[in-house]
């Protein structure tokens, strides 16, 4: 069951999955880009909201997006449960 532990600005299962979003009360918004089975590259942005490519991004302080979610005391598990409460209809019902 989610926790809504991670609250998603945007998320797009594109070409390049696409996710913004923010970890429970860290002030930062993350930029997390998915690059097939990869680990992904992860920023931060000081602009909330849906992502666009105009936003800056600057290297987030994690070496990856699991790596970040362990810093903040949830797991890559949980971060899918809250996507799928949040968008689980726009990307499919899924992830894999």
């Amino acid at each position: 069951m989610a926790r809504n532990v991670t609250h998603f600005e945007s998320a797009d299962r594109g070409r390049v999955g696409t996710y913004k979003f923010r970890v429970d009360d860290d002030p930062g918004v993350y930029v997390w880009f998915e690059h097939g089975s990869g680990p992904g590259s992860l920023f931060t942005t000081p602009r909330a909201g849906p992502f666009r490519p105009e936003d800056p991004l600057d290297p987030a302080p994690f070496p990856d997006l699991e790596a970040l979610l362990r810093a903040r005391g949830t797991s890559k598990e949980r971060w899918v449960e809250d996507l799928m409460a949040q968008y689980g209809e726009r990307v499919a019902w899924r992830y894999p």
